[in-house]
């Protein structure tokens, strides 16, 4: 008798399907995102992207749902001092968008549908630092939530012009971008003579 295959198991061939995905996607392109292609490229029958994702589009929300994932990791700064781990996790920010501007720019269109539980998570994470600010006083009182997706709102307009190269040729986008963390550091700050009963960014 010859011996059987050992088979891999489902999750590694998802797994795989979804990085084979992703490397599609910025090597060249979601037009480029065929059920055919990510086989070929995952070493796999085209029935296993059938099997696991009910077609391109089922792929193509794993992939941008694990994008997700793996942006909330990284934007998820950890430094002890606040003012230091909100302008962290505004760089991280940027650096996760410029090194995957495909998936990034995918994450945030119309085209596709992460996991709703997985895509929160990414505001959490940002939620959770503008709450260690305020617990330690360097950030106004208010709804951690709003003030979040105000923050949210100015990195990722930055991000985008830099994306689309939006930016007048005589405006460095990473000095742009920093001078936008400034911006933000400012906004959210505990003013001396007490927090702002609204929790709005003012000037």
């Amino acid at each position: 008798m010859s011996p059987s295959k050992t088979r891999t198991p489902a999750t590694e061939v998802r797994s795989a399907l979804i990085a084979a995905g992703r490397r599609i996607l910025e090597k060249e392109g979601a037009a480029a995102l065929t059920v055919r292609a990510v086989a070929t490229e995952a070493g796999v029958a085209p029935m296993g992207v059938y099997n696991h994702f009910e077609g391109k589009e089922g792929l193509l929300n794993a992939v941008v749902t694990a994008g997700y994932a793996e942006f909330a990791d990284t934007v998820a700064a950890t430094d002890s001092d606040a003012a230091m781990r909100l302008r962290n996790s505004g760089r991280n920010y940027r650096a996760f968008a410029l090194a995957n501007p495909t998936l990034y720019s995918l994450m945030f269109s119309l085209e596709c549908r992460a996991d709703d539980e997985v895509a929160g998570r990414a505001f959490e994470v940002l939620a959770d630092i503008i709450r260690f600010g305020q617990a330690g006083g360097t950030i106004r009182d208010g709804d951690a939530l709003m003030l979040a997706a105000q923050t949210w709102a100015c990195v990722h307009g930055a991000v985008s012009l830099e994306l689309g190269a939006s930016f007048p040729p005589f405006i460095d986008p990473a000095e742009a971008y920093e001078q936008v963390l400034d911006l933000v550091a400012r906004g959210l700050s505990s003013p001396p003579d007490g927090p702002s009963p609204s929790g709005t960014m003012t000037p």
